[in-house]
This record gives C-alpha cells, sequence and structure tokens, in this order.
C-alpha cells in the first residue's frame, strides 16, 4: 500500500521501496495537526488587535463580510504554505467558501477537516441558507482526495436551538463529525445561563448534541460537571492558548481535570488574526507554559504529553493511521535541521521540540508518503506566486478598508 512506512532502519537499501531518505542530521518526527484553525484569517493577520474577544470580533466579522472567494483561496494558500514549512501535515478548519480552502489544500499537499462555519443568529431564513450552503459543500468536498467534511456551526450564541439540532441530526445520518467554539469566555457561560438556565456543556448536552464524534474548541470555562459529561459522551477538547491569552479570555484551560476524566485533548492556533501565528511549535510553548504557570506546578504538564497532543491524539480521534513514527503507519512526518541553534544540543530532543523550538527548525515536510517540503522549499507549488497572489487580495481589502473609513 502506497503511502505507509514500510522500514525504519539506519541503513536501508532501495530494494523495491518508492522512497528511501536519507535522514542523516536531521531529527524525524511525526508532522504536527493543527485541530482548530481558520487559515484564510492570515489575510487579517495583525488586524484590530490588542482588543477583547467581542469587540475584536464585532471589528473582524465587519471585514470579513467584504471577503469575496478569491481571497478566501488566497489565504488558505498562504496559510497552507506557512503551516507546510512550519511542519503541520493537517488541520481542523472552520469559515466559509470552503471549496477554495480545498483547492489551496490540495495544490499545497496537505490534509484537512472543513466545516463551512454556519451562523443564523436565530433568523429562520438565514438559517435555511446556511443549512443548504452546508449541504452543498458537503457533497462537493468529497471531489477532494485529501479533505474530509466536518459540519461547523459557529458558536451556541450565533446559532440557534433549530440548527444545533439540524446539525445534529445530518451528522448521525451523514457519519459526519461536528465541531463548535464552546466556553472560550465567562461572558458565553453567564449568557447561556441567563438564556437557558444551564451551563453551555449542559446546553448542549440537553438537546443530543455531543457524542463521540463531537470536538470542542477553548472549552476553558468549563465545570467539573460538565467536564464529566464530556468525559460520558465521548466528546474531545481543542486548547488554543496563545488566542485566548492574547484575547485575554480569562481561565486557563482545565488539562488536569480533562486528563483526570479520560477527555480527549488537542492543541489548535486558532486564527492567525488572532494568534497570530500558525506554527504549532510555538502553540506547544504556549500551552505547556501556561498549564504549569496557571497551576503553579513545574510537572504539571510533561513535554512528551504535549506533544502527543499535537500529534498522535488528533489522529487517533478522527481515524487517521498517523500521528507517530512507526512502520505500517501514514507517512506523515516532519525532518527538523538537528544543526538547528533551538534544537541544541541534542540530549533532550522532545523537550527541545517543546520548549525552544520554532517552526523554521522544519526542512522536510512528508504528506501520506509525498514529499511537500524538501530542504525548506515547497515541492508543489511556487512560493513566490503563492506570495504575489496572498499581497494582491490583501492590497484589494485595505483599499476597501480606507475607503469604508
Amino acid at each position: 500500500m502506497r503511502g505507509l512506512l514500510k522500514k525504519i532502519g539506519r541503513r536501508i537499501k532501495n530494494d523495491g521501496y518508492d522512497a528511501v531518505i536519507d535522514c542523516r542530521n536531521k531529527v524525524v518526527a511525526p508532522a504536527l495537526f493543527n485541530a482548530h484553525t481558520h487559515a484564510s484569517m492570515v489575510l487579517l493577520r495583525g488586524y484590530r488587535d490588542d482588543q477583547e474577544l467581542h469587540s475584536w470580533l464585532k471589528d473582524v466579522w465587519k471585514v470579513e463580510a467584504r471577503l469575496k472567494p478569491k481571497d478566501i483561496y488566497a489565504g488558505a494558500l498562504f496559510a497552507c504554505m506557512e503551516m507546510a514549512k512550519t511542519g503541520t501535515f493537517c488541520f481542523v478548519d472552520m469559515y466559509f467558501e470552503m471549496e477554495e480552502v480545498a483547492r489551496a489544500v490540495e495544490e499545497v499537499g496537505l490534509k484537512a477537516f472543513l466545516g463551512y462555519g454556519m451562523i443564523d443568529l436565530k433568523d429562520e431564513e438565514k438559517r435555511e441558507r446556511e443549512i443548504k450552503r452546508t449541504e452543498r459543500f458537503v457533497d462537493r468536498c468529497r471531489k477532494f482526495k485529501s479533505c474530509v467534511p466536518v459540519l461547523a456551526p459557529h458558536a451556541i450564541y450565533t446559532c440557534s436551538k433549530e440548527l444545533l439540532e439540524w446539525v445534529r441530526d445530518f451528522a448521525r445520518e451523514n457519519d459526519l463529525y461536528k465541531t463548535i467554539h464552546l466556553s472560550e469566555t465567562r461572558k458565553e457561560v453567564y449568557d447561556c445561563v441567563r438564556e437557558n438556565k444551564c451551563r453551555p456543556v449542559e446546553y448542549l448536552d440537553k438537546i443530543g448534541f455531543l457524542d463521540e464524534k463531537t470536538l470542542l474548541f477553548h472549552a476553558s470555562w468549563v465545570t467539573k460537571g460538565e467536564i464529566g459529561i464530556l468525559a460520558k459522551r465521548g466528546s474531545a477538547v481543542v486548547s488554543c492558548a496563545a488566542s485566548n491569552m492574547k484575547l485575554a479570555t480569562g481561565g486557563a484551560f482545565p488539562l488536569r481535570e480533562y486528563r483526570e476524566a479520560g477527555v480527549r485533548v488537542m492543541l489548535g492556533t486558532d486564527g492567525a488574526c488572532s494568534n497570530n501565528s500558525l506554527d504549532m511549535f510555538v502553540e506547544m510553548k504556549f500551552f505547556s507554559l501556561l498549564q504549569k504557570w496557571s497551576r503553579w506546578n513545574g510537572e504539571e504538564v510533561k513535554a512528551r504529553e504535549t506533544l502527543r497532543y499535537a500529534t498522535l491524539s488528533p489522529c487517533e480521534f478522527f481515524g487517521l493511521n498517523a500521528g507517530d513514527v512507526k512502520e505500517g503507519m501514514e507517512a506523515n512526518l516532519m525532518l527538523l535541521d538537528a544543526s538547528h541553534f533551538s534544537l541544541q544540543p541534542l540530549e533532550n530532543v522532545i523537550s527541545n521540540m517543546v520548549y525552544s523550538a520554532r517552526g523554521d527548525c522544519v526542512s522536510d515536510l512528508i504528506v501520506a508518503g509525498e514529499i511537500v517540503l524538501m530542504n525548506g522549499r515547497l515541492c508543489k507549488v511556487d512560493e513566490e506566486k503563492v506570495r504575489r497572489i496572498f499581497y494582491r487580495r490583501y492590497r484589494r481589502l485595505m483599499v476597501e478598508e480606507d475607503e469604508q473609513r
């Protein structure tokens, strides 16, 4: 079967293998998995920085309303380049015009789980439009061999109960994963209690939304009771430490409680408009340090555990035969330059990967057995062309922004 790791060793002869890679002076590691982002928002990197979440969202939504399909494509293409060059082979994305995102994913050579971000604001007419757009994307996404459609209602405060119930039923009928932002801020929790007489996780559980194919982004403002519900339903959670700290959402991700309850944990960057990086090396460090700092405990999370949250854990959740370097697994690997200053000395490579390395230590990326990045350069697309397309669309957006003022 093509694309699998057939042999790992010091001296391998090319006896019928598709490719043999010389890894001298390299560190071979499983490629990274970004479990939550909005790839095309790289167009808005640095836009309206230094605000709290809800006022920031209002500004962002205004400019997003002006985005055209070509903008979405340009942003996604640039984001895929950034992720590939920093060791990420697969990501979970929520946005709109998702066929454009899928096109970018395939051109660069990555994998992705893509969801059209549904928002109806409790408006029945808008809800019907969102449902039709989602059904259309789910159908059209299947033509992309490296992309899997997921359902992606934005949040409980932007989606009606009726829309969430439709997502629940459509997901079960079509065996699809569901993703949603949840319990990101204290305000979201207070609003939910006021409107629904229960907390966000409890609300989703009451309407039967939670199951083993449900992925919750952020999920920091939760109680032990809510964590118990997630454990019982088999749902998983994604920490986005850098984004949460930058937007000052408060409340550190309760890793200890999730771990004790047996809830699956993953890591994501969130979008490049709120992080502002798509570098999962940086995310691993922020995640680890925030856990240690918030618990006053340097042993709260070990580097190997953090690396697992960014590799094997999401792969297991999505049923991918990946996330580790083992014979028989799909070849989704990153090769690190062993001479890179951030990895020196090489006594504790995993610790260095989490605490000191940056994405620029990645020299090569292999996705499903195909070389996507070699010696720091993308193999399937022209990087300069990607940049030209990106800046052309960015300048158009900013001209319109100036005209709006």
